[in-house]
């Protein structure tokens, strides 16, 4: 192993990866990537789409983050799981590709981020993906009409399609948003829409396996001998120097195995990859954060920004699950050992079956009060209630923030929460993601998970010691803003009348058993204390070295470059500044394409 190389990548996952591809397009430059986990690029718990759920709260797969006492989650700890393999995230995710709105796009660069909004991203989720159109019945159950091929990817590294195995569940959601007065309205990649669609996953249908960053854009190119991946290391912190002039660096990393540590220097940058939570753990552990975190753990300060760490943002996500008329099919009847047993031989023989599919129903929506003219004025009053008429935003950081968040609330035409059908139950009080997916109940159901796509909850990540062995405390204080339970109540009161309206309703049995038993949805209180009792996280936490101007909570800048450090960027999801509509895969995709333009400009 070398100990010096142009760049260093500290994190082989999602954005990582996108990283190592590109810049070693070039054949002069040389890269090395360090990634915690293992190469597990063949392991079919990874490739079969269907066994997603065997990843979760697994330690050679899974880091199980698990957040503090939640003050107004009745003191739960919501686990949180984040991919540590080759692939990152992308390797364990639920391979829903699903984009984000113009709209909240748009917001990063009214936030002082030039160039990326809209049109400055767009061209990017095009970059990273390629369509594989479905067959013709497919598209016709699944109500595909909507897809404009137009600006589809079409020679990305990351492959998407439709699942080809798929019952009646998701003809019937896309109806029944219909009858609700909520048709979809476009193709989601055009930045508008709407409304109840089904949506694709990140499976190559040539051979039916996840399609990930270590599969798309790690594997093919693995021979270039320009690219180097280590595996199995764990990043201490960053080199750190100063020169004469009081300039600060980051030369380079220190890396541990069996306990240690060696040096690696970058000629060029170290660009930190390591996610929402342990991106600014490293800077921490390196000396660049709050001087009252870096103190309290013995570590000296080396630059000093409070913003380190602070503006997490996630999705919470929440849920009910419906009994289903005898003779539906569902993924609850793998509980049956020669149910699974068969699904797994049609899978390995055939390349089909239930193994090659994952959900695909979605819709977003605004609060459904808002569409009509009554309502969306009792929204209005909802947000003049919560929100300050003028924040002073050098007095309040996140005031920026929530000004462009109350700019889409006011718009009927966007979303402020997103709902995904799955044909199974699921459990959203446990203390493990894979909780979620356990199939406990000996019934048969459907699953309406709802989340939140605008949280204005704001939480931190910090260092618990001065060991990158011990992991940050993730602390995402949901719902310490109270508009974030008035809205996400306000979606849940209305599920129970999705679930009522045909044709949905006719698979569903009448009086039949929900999850959590016994549950009331009856009034907007009943739907919040449900929220308390039964929320987790839809695993999207972002925002923790946020892109911003400085004076706004900025970690780096629109270059993605850490403030006051040179050599040093950040390229992961804890640069959003404000979190996307809906699922973060698709975006932190973007963003890393876009990020390995602007390195590569700055070096031309």
């Amino acid at each position: 192993m070398a100990t010096e190389y142009d760049f260093i990548i500290v994190g082989g996952g999602t954005a990582g990866l996108v990283l190592a591809n590109r810049l070693t397009e070039n054949p002069e430059i040389q890269v090395v990537v360090v990634e915690a986990g293992a190469d597990r690029l063949n392991d079919p718990k990874i490739t079969i789409p269907g066994l997603l759920p065997t990843l979760y709260d697994d330690p050679l797969y899974d880091w199980s983050f698990t957040t503090v006492p939640q003050e107004n989650l009745n003191g739960r700890r919501i686990p949180q799981g984040r991919g540590k393999v080759l692939g990152g995230s992308s390797a364990i995710n639920v391979l829903a590709l699903v984009y984000p709105s113009k709209a909240s796009i748009d917001t990063w660069a009214q936030l002082g981020n030039k160039g990326w909004d809209w049109a400055g991203l767009e061209p990017y989720y095009k970059k990273f993906n390629t369509y594989n159109p479905p067959s013709t019945d497919t598209a016709k159950s699944l109500g595909t009409s909507y897809i404009d091929t137009r600006i589809q990817g079409t020679s990305g590294p990351i492959h998407s399609c439709f699942p080809e195995f798929h019952g009646p569940l998701g003809d019937a959601w896309i109806k029944t948003f219909q009858n609700l007065g909520l048709p979809n309205t476009g193709d989601p990649l055009s930045g508008t829409s709407l409304g109840g669609f089904s949506y694709m996953s990140t499976i190559n249908p040539k051979t039916w396996e996840r399609s990930h960053a270590g599969s798309g854009y790690y594997a093919p190119v693995a021979d270039r001998p320009n690219l180097h991946v280590i595996t199995e290391r764990l990043v201490e912190k960053l080199a750190i120097e100063r020169s004469d002039a009081g300039d600060i660096s980051a030369t380079g990393v220190y890396i541990s195995h069996e306990g240690k540590s060696t040096l690696l220097r970058a000629r060029m940058e170290v660009l930190l990859c390591a996610g929402a939570f342990q991106s600014s753990q490293l800077l921490e552990l390196s000396g660049i954060g709050n001087p009252e975190v870096l103190r309290k753990h013995g570590i000296d300060v080396i630059v000093e920004n409070v913003h380190v760490g602070e503006n997490l943002q996630d999705h919470p996500l929440t849920g009910l699950s419906f009994e289903v008329v005898d003779g539906l099919r569902t993924v609850d009847m793998i509980r049956d050992p020669q149910v699974a047993q068969d699904a797994m031989t049609v899978y390995t023989t055939s390349r089909q079956g239930p193994l090659t599919s994952n959900f695909h129903s979605f819709a977003t929506f605004p609060i459904v009060d808002a569409i009509t003219e009554p309502g969306h004025s009792e929204v209005l009053q909802l947000l003049d209630k919560h929100l300050a008429a003028a924040p002073n935003s050098s007095a309040q950081p996140e005031a920026a923030q929530f000004a462009a968040i109350r700019r889409i609330l006011e718009n009927p035409d966007e979303g402020s929460a997103f709902m995904v059908m799955g044909a199974s139950q699921a459990h959203f009080n446990g203390t493990t993601q894979k909780d979620i997916f356990t199939i406990s109940d000996p019934l048969n159901y459907i699953s309406f998970f709802v989340g939140s796509s605008y949280p204005f909850s704001r939480g931190t990540v910090h260092i618990t010691s001065a060991s990158v062995h011990d992991l940050p405390a993730v602390d995402p204080q949901y719902f310490s803003h109270p508009l974030d339970l008035e809205i996400l109540g306000r979606h849940m009161h209305w599920v129970p009348t999705i679930a009522g309206t045909p044709p949905l309703a006719t698979f569903l049995k009448p009086n039949g058993s929900r999850l959590p038993k016994g549950v009331d949805l009856g009034t907007l209180a009943a739907a919040k204390e449900h929220i308390r009792n039964n929320v987790t996280t839809y695993s999207h936490p972002c925002g923790t070295c946020a892109m911003l101007p400085k004076e706004l909570g900025g970690v780096v800048d629109e270059r993605l470059r850490v403030y006051g450090v040179q050599g040093l960027r950040v390229v992961d999801a804890s640069i959003f500044p404000l979190i996307p509509k809906v699922n973060i895969q698709s975006t932190v995709y973007a963003m890393a394409e876009k990020a390995a333009d602007l390195i590569k400009e700055d070096y031309a």
